[in-house]
Order: structure tokens, then sequence, then C-alpha cells
């Protein structure tokens, strides 16, 4: 069992313990049990940052309220768009008129194709197009699916 003070390990014991040892130190650290598919190496690291902050080392305010602003960024990013993007089916045209010219983009594994060219986003297709920024979901008129529901 291995003390419940993990603050007193240091970093030079981590690699030599077992992963069962450092799933233990793990739940003591965070006061949870650790998820079942937690790698090694994400034990180490995360144990390496709790044995950190127990000692004053870790970010400071300013930098954790940074951290704290790009993970919800990233989080309103990943259930926005990305949720949209990934349900629009591989080989999928999406097909609009401007300025009486017919622009035609293909959907592929998750990227898009315009005019011979990969774009990551809808946007930068849409925007490529306009000459000025659009939302590419609303430029070529696809609605947000339902839970469950693919865009074709």
């Amino acid at each position: 069992m291995p003390q419940q003070n993990y603050q007193d390990l240091s970093l030079q014991d981590l690699p030599n313990m077992t992963t069962q040892q450092l799933r233990e130190h793990w739940s003591y650290a965070w006061k949870l049990k650790p998820p079942k598919c937690i790698s090694r190496k994400m034990l180490l690291t995360s144990l390496r940052y709790k044995l950190c902050e127990a000692r004053g080392e870790a970010l400071n305010h300013e930098q954790q309220a940074k951290l704290d602003q790009l993970v919800r960024a990233y989080k309103r990013s990943q259930s926005d768009g990305t949720k949209r993007h990934m349900q629009i089916k591989s080989g999928t045209q999406l097909i609009r008129q401007w300025n009486g010219k017919r622009h035609t983009v293909t959907v592929k594994n998750g990227f898009f194709e315009y005019d011979t060219k990969i774009y990551k986003s809808l946007s930068a297709v849409a925007s490529k197009i306009a000459g000025t920024r659009w939302n590419g979901w609303v430029f070529f008129g696809v609605k947000k699916p339902t839970s469950n529901e693919e865009v074709s």
C-alpha cells in the first residue's frame, strides 16, 4: 500500500514504480479513482504535476486562469462546430451559387476540398469564395443536426 502522503515521494522515485503503485499514488493525489484507460505516461505526468503543485511549483494564478480560459474555448469549439463537421458524410458535395458562379465543395474525411485545395474548415472555404469572413455552415445552408442525425 502506498504512502497516504504522496507528497513525500521524489520525482526520481516515480519512473521506478509499478503501474499499480502509480495508480494508487494517483488515487491519493487526485482523491479520485484513476480511469481504467489512463496510460502509464499520463499517470507519471499527472503525479509529477501534483508533486510540483504540493511544493508550490505549479502554475501561478495568472497562468492557471489563462489555461482555464483555453480549456473552456477548446471545449466550446469541440461541442459546437466539430460535432457538425464530423457528421457530414465523406463524399458529400455542398453547392452554393455566389455572384453568378456555382461553387462545389466536397467533404473528404473531415476536411473540405474546394478548387483542388484542402481546407480545415467550411468557414475558410466560404470566406475564400465570398472574399470576406463568413460562417461556413450559414454560407452553405447546412443546418445544425439534432443528436445522432447525420447531415448528407
